[in-house]
């Protein structure tokens, strides 16, 4: 099985570049220096994914670049409606439901990702994602009194669609490329991390994560990243 070559990697150093600005913007809550990096961080890798894959002919993993850039623009755009929930609860309320459906995307694309080949049984599936279920059920618990009415809606069904993206990266193992898996499933890891780490720093009163927002940019960087890569991977494998 011969892997895809990563071309561009020039396009890592920028990415790089701007997530160091955005954690030093975090670490020092400065708005403004967020505001000239975080726009920047997902279109890097955007762009990344597309350049290496663009030469790609064969419809099905095409589709897949696709649905990854989908994925890829609808977090974007939470990122962009994020920056600016200080001034208005509703943008808070928009990001959230872009990282919503950006989630049910990546939850399509791995399922796609399988080409044709069906899953396990629901009892065999069930069992695999209890670990899964149970961390849903904790989160949800620890963040169960601090939540308003709509957030009491919203919160759950957050938390079962981005568990449920983390199921379907494991599902892929022994389906598609070992190494992809692997990238995909940490990413997704990183990502409920990264979510987690937000909702407890939002949510739950008289209770501070020592530089929350710095971990929260990192995890969430380093997981899109993985994924992207853990999906090249798989895209460009074979030769095309």
């Amino acid at each position: 099985m011969k892997y895809f070559q990563s071309k561009h990697t020039w396009l890592l150093y920028i990415l790089a570049f701007f997530t160091v600005l955005n954690l030093y913007a975090n670490y020092k809550y400065d708005f403004v220096l967020e505001l000239a990096s975080k726009p920047f961080l997902i279109p890097i890798l955007g762009i990344y994914l597309y350049v290496n894959t663009r030469k790609v002919t064969i419809l099905h993993k095409k589709s897949l670049t696709n649905f990854v850039l989908i994925a890829l623009s609808l977090a974007w755009l939470g990122d962009i409606l994020l920056l600016f929930q200080s001034y208005n609860p509703l943008f808070f309320m928009l990001g959230l439901g872009s990282f919503l459906i950006s989630h049910i995307v990546y939850i399509l694309t791995f399922r796609k990702s399988l080409n044709g080949q069906e899953l396990d049984e629901p009892k065999k599936l069930f069992i695999r994602a209890i670990p899964f279920i149970g961390t849903a059920v904790l989160m949800l618990t620890f963040l169960y009194k601090w939540l308003d009415t709509i957030m009491l809606i919203a919160v759950p069904l957050y938390i079962l669609v981005i568990v449920t993206m983390a199921f379907m990266a494991m599902e892929r193992a022994g389906k598609v490329l070992k190494k992809s898996t692997e990238y995909v499933f940490f990413g997704a890891f990183l990502f409920m991390l990264s979510d987690s780490l937000l909702a407890i720093d939002i949510f739950v009163k008289n209770f501070t994560i020592p530089y929350a927002p710095v971990f929260v940019m990192l995890t969430y960087v380093a997981a899109q990243a993985l994924i992207v890569y853990g999906m090249m991977i798989q895209i460009k494998s074979n030769l095309n």
